[in-house]
């Protein structure tokens, strides 16, 4: 990774900032964004100690910032290497049908068209030079298993699986290769401070913190995984899944291990209630 031009969306903290974070510490130079001039200052201040970081204010749901965010990297740095579609989150937890139909909508922008226009800005450079690599980070939903109590923040992901797919095929021969990437559940604020729609999502949440301690992992560990599938990786297209059939398995025998000598920290998070959404029929 050393010297790559690197743009990692919604980055100022979480899955995003880990990545920009891990990539630093493999020599790339890093270009960061959020929607916050704030929080930009001060991740920017935090990783600079790292390496080689700048960033740029950008609301990926905008399809005008986007790209202008990819013309001011190539405008610094000539060209765009690897491009990290991340930016994204989960609204709320609970009922498909009690969720308000807004939180969806802004899902969809933020984690899909987001990606959409990511993607056509990444490439837009990238087909020029016929070399780069495009990075759309998957998540629960993306392989067409029930996501409840998220499930409408799985459907965007689905839908994100399901568009890298097609998209590898539509790209196939231009010498820019794509990954698709599924860190797992990872322990960010996203899951460290959940949103809760309704009673009965609240009912869906009771297991949550045994979940959270059983499946939670480090965002560190994943965006190094990352890096390393990306320093190896010679295929055109490649799926990474960070969730397996045995990391449950892994996971008892790691509690029962952590109960046994005392070891270990359970996650703590705070989660908080919001009356169901009654749409008028």
């Amino acid at each position: 990774m050393k010297d790559r031009i690197v743009v990692v969306t919604g980055s100022t903290r979480g899955f995003g900032y880990a990545i920009a974070e891990a990539m630093l510490r493999a020599g790339a130079t890093v270009v960061i964004n959020g929607r916050s001039k704030a929080a930009l200052q001060r991740s920017l201040k935090s990783l600079q100690p790292l390496g080689r970081v700048t960033g740029f204010v950008c609301d990926v749901r905008r399809e005008r910032q986007v790209y202008a965010l990819a013309r001011r990297v190539v405008r610094e740095f000539e060209r765009i290497d690897v491009w990290v579609n991340n930016a994204g989150y989960a609204s709320s937890a609970g009922m498909i049908i009690e969720t308000p139909p807004a939180q969806a909508i802004d899902m969809f922008l933020a984690n899909d068209m987001g990606t959409v226009y990511g993607t056509r800005a990444a490439l837009h450079f990238m087909f020029e030079r016929k070399t780069g690599v495009l990075v759309n980070i998957y998540g629960n939903g993306s392989f067409l298993r029930p996501a409840s109590p998220t499930a409408l923040y799985g459907a965007t992901k689905a839908w994100m699986a399901s568009f890298t797919r097609s998209l590898a095929k539509e790209i196939a021969g231009s010498g820019v290769q794509l990954v698709g990437f599924s860190p797992g559940m990872l322990l960010t604020d996203m899951l460290t401070n959940p949103n809760v729609i309704g009673e009965k999502g609240r009912q869906m949440m009771k297991n949550y913190a045994f979940v959270l301690r059983l499946l939670g992992g480090s965002p560190q560990k994943a965006a190094e995984k990352l890096v390393r599938l990306l320093q190896s990786n010679h295929r055109p297209f490649v799926e990474y899944r960070g969730f397996r059939p045995w990391t449950p398995l892994l996971g008892l025998l790691r509690i029962a291990w952590e109960n046994l000598t005392g070891s270990g920290k359970r996650p703590e998070f705070v989660m908080h209630v919001q009356p169901a959404y009654r749409p008028r029929i």
